[in-house]
């Protein structure tokens, strides 16, 4: 069987249909599966689990956290020399990764340092 990591992306709704922001989360979930429709069937499953939270609250007002998009599901890389197929993911496993962009090399590192930086997220993009 093979590692996967799912990159599952939701956002906070209001229920009162108005708001000024929309908070996004993505959330990395570690899968095996054997074939692609197994792992299909296991990230949709996160998925509607997601989905069936049920209520927040956001800014004092009802909302709902509501699964809005598989944004990227990579294969995990073990280290050398270890399978990727045949053996589970060890210290040293590279989970996944993203590619971004940012204007400048000092806001890369404020990114780095945790710090709010405006970044452009190419991952998939063409």
């Amino acid at each position: 069987m093979t590692w996967f990591v799912a990159s599952i992306v939701s956002v906070i709704q209001s229920d009162s249909g108005v708001q000024d922001d929309y908070p996004i989360y993505e959330d990395h979930y570690l899968v095996e599966a054997s074939s692609k429709d197994e792992l299909d069937k296991k990230v949709d499953e996160i998925a509607k689990t997601i989905d069936a939270a049920g209520e927040c609250e956001y800014k004092g007002e009802k909302a709902r956290q509501i699964c809005i998009g598989i944004r990227k599901i990579r294969s995990v890389y073990n280290p050398a020399p270890l399978d990727i197929d045949a053996d589970r993911p060890t210290s040293g496993t590279e989970l996944t990764h993203s590619f971004l962009v940012t204007s400048s090399l000092e806001e890369a590192k404020s990114f780095a340092g945790g710090g709010a930086v405006q970044i452009w997220c190419v991952d998939d993009a063409e």
